[in-house]
């Protein structure tokens, strides 16, 4: 089995496919239009602000794209290795300077790797409390690091430079990385490991004490029902097609663009950053009106399905995104049962108890992959989707069942 083959590996090296080609469209978009602008006003009058502010549309456009061809460049690396060989669970410590220290295949091997990302995206596979990050490719040369589940995909070189090598090694030693070999094998293939509701009620109850309580803004009001109402009048279907984010950078580069066009001279770094948020908004705009607008209808229709399936629920926190993840069981049982299904929701629709009872409504449409759409109600709020329903017994629940069941239940048995 390939790493490939995993559904959370191949869904995130889809996700970093789509950002560089996202980088690359608005890279060339801006680009182009600099190069426009440029040819378009070189003998106008009064366009003498132009030579000021062309630069930095050309600048940032040539960024951008460049930005985009790397890191498809390391889409097509990451595509190779991952479909040659399998994850590999290994301890790790993080270090400074973007510099990852993995314990190798053999008792006291130590690979020091340097990691190849913006700090942001390092952040999201830095080694968390359990010290574990998963490995595919060659020690000698590339590779990639996740954190356990395959979630997000980082690339990697060995750290060249002897010296820099050696400090590294020093600095994990001084850690204890020699003394907690990891595992060289590959990962045994996803399974669901026994999630019996009662351990994860306990799980739910404790996360929802540690953590903050949420506080509604005092100006927020219920939802309308989506039953009686048009979809963009609620605002969970806003939120999901993306209009309230298209409608707000519409309206800030229109302002923008606006005082550069009545305040004359003096406003020029006002106008390249209101064509920069105007190249924003075209790309908000095409992806409301090619998905947005269609999947916040598929789903006003789901929740409006006339018969709802009674449920239990238990609510956790996916350990990576921090969205709350409802994970369903049979309506009436013991503490021994385990989930029916898994249903990922946003952020906004956590429902207000750690577990409880609820309807699910749907089963009326699937996605591309084939995976139903499901709309789950908790009294009177509807808990909005992020992702399609995961039944039970599917390579993508097993995937979410490993993410959420702790550490030590994972069946990878890191020392």
């Amino acid at each position: 089995m390939s790493a490939l083959e995993r559904a959370g590996t191949a869904e995130a090296l889809d996700r970093y496919r789509r950002r560089a080609a996202l980088w690359v469209k608005a890279g060339a978009a801006v680009l182009a239009a600099g190069v426009a602008l440029g040819l378009l006003t070189v003998d106008s009058p009064g366009a003498d602000w132009v030579p000021e502010v062309l630069p930095y549309p050309l600048a940032g456009g040539a960024f951008a794209l460049l930005l985009g061809l790397g890191a498809q460049r390391f889409a097509r690396r990451m595509r190779r290795v991952l479909g040659a060989g399998d994850w590999s669970a290994h301890a790790a410590v993080a270090l400074p300077k973007g510099v990852v220290v993995l314990a190798g295949p053999e008792p006291g091997v130590l690979l020091p790797r340097q990691v190849v990302a913006v700090k942001e995206r390092y952040a999201r596979v830095e080694p968390g409390p359990d010290g574990v990050l998963w490995w595919c490719g060659d020690p000698r040369g590339g590779g990639v690091i996740a954190p356990p589940g395959g979630g997000e995909l980082v690339w990697t070189r060995p750290v060249r430079r002897t010296g820099a090598r050696r400090r590294a090694v020093a600095l994990a030693e001084l850690r204890g990385l020699a003394e907690r070999p990891a595992i060289g094998l590959p990962l045994p293939a996803a399974a669901a490991p026994a999630l019996p509701y009662a351990a994860l009620a306990e799980a739910a109850h404790r996360q929802a004490v540690v953590a903050k309580p949420r506080r509604r803004p005092r100006w927020s009001r219920p939802e309308p029902d989506v039953r009686t109402v048009a979809w963009w009048r609620v605002r969970g279907l806003r939120e999901i097609s993306g209009l309230s984010w298209t409608a707000g950078s519409c309206a800030v580069s229109a302002a923008l663009l606006g005082v550069t066009w009545l305040g004359g001279e003096g406003v020029g770094m006002l106008g390249v950053l209101g064509l920069f948020m105007a190249a924003g908004a075209c790309v908000n705009v095409f992806r409301l009106l090619t998905s947005g607008v269609s999947a916040a209808r598929l789903l006003a229709r789901t929740a409006a399905a006339p018969v709802p399936v009674p449920k239990r629920y238990v609510v956790l926190a996916d350990p990576y995104s921090g969205s709350p993840v409802l994970v369903v069981f049979a309506p009436h049982g013991g503490p021994g049962d385990q989930p029916e299904g898994a249903l990922p929701l946003l952020r906004s629709s956590a429902p207000d108890e750690p577990a409880g009872k609820v309807e699910l409504h749907g089963w009326l449409d699937l996605d591309p992959r084939g995976r139903p759409l499901v709309v789950a109600r908790s009294g009177d709020r509807v808990l909005w989707p992020r992702e399609p329903y995961l039944e039970a017994g599917t390579p993508e629940f097993a995937e979410v069942a490993q993410w959420l069941a702790p550490p030590q239940e994972e069946g990878v048995p890191v020392v």
